[in-house]
């Protein structure tokens, strides 16, 4: 059967564990859209200065610590990247004439998480990275190469040494990239959220909680 052969594939490329997890969240989530169970691993990659890749492509790179226009080109809705600036965050863009191509975005010593309830603790030599995003005709070339280069060399020159994250377990492509480029799986975490209740357990302190909806969340300090 056609399931059942998709099944053995995604067992064999996530396995067993993280394929039960995966089926759970989406049976939850169906169930109520606060429902789900989310499983995120942390990853550490060095900040590198050096340029990897030659220059070349047409592609040109800025900075934005504000709302911007363009940002509206992203798939996302304006009132979440609005919001992303009530944090201390900053987004390098990669454009082609007057087209967002790509785009990362890095918060500076804390960032709320977005999916659940959840606040990171980033030392002050390092940056957290969410929401790295290229445009899919993009994605077969160096398009998110070079923007990772473009963001290292501008927090390189702040002195920022290393750029943590967490991507989702389910999220092989996105695990993958992050390796290539050297990162290193410092720890994980896991949510299961049902309507008001949250339960979190994490390889980092605190290692459980509990929480209602009112509730203080849970804070996560990564020590380097």
């Amino acid at each position: 059967m056609q399931w059942l052969k998709r099944l053995k594939q995604h067992i064999n490329e996530y396995g067993m564990a993280v394929t039960l997890g995966f089926a759970l969240h989406r049976m939850l989530s169906r169930v109520h859209p606060t429902c789900g169970l989310y499983w995120y691993l942390f990853y550490r990659q060095p900040i590198q200065s050096e340029q990897l890749l030659r220059e070349g492509g047409n592609l040109t790179f800025r900075w934005v610590h504000s709302f911007r226009p363009v940002l509206g080109q992203l798939p996302r809705p304006i009132e979440n990247i609005e919001a992303r600036f009530n944090q201390n965050v900053a987004c390098i863009i990669a454009m082609k004439q007057d087209e967002l191509v790509a785009c990362a975005w890095f918060a500076f010593g804390r960032y709320v998480e977005d999916e659940v309830q959840c606040t990171y603790r980033v030392p002050t030599h390092a940056v957290w990275d969410f929401d790295v995003y290229v445009s899919p005709r993009f994605r077969m070339g160096r398009t998110f190469a070079r923007t990772w280069q473009a963001a290292n060399e501008g927090l390189s020159e702040r002195g920022y040494k290393y750029s943590l994250s967490r991507i989702s377990a389910y999220n092989l492509p996105s695990r993958s990239a992050h390796m290539r480029l050297g990162a290193e799986h410092i720890g994980s975490a896991v949510f299961l959220k049902l309507g008001r209740l949250q339960v979190m357990c994490s390889s980092l302190k605190p290692h459980l909680h509990a929480k209602l909806i009112r509730e203080e969340p849970p804070e996560l300090k990564f020590k380097l």
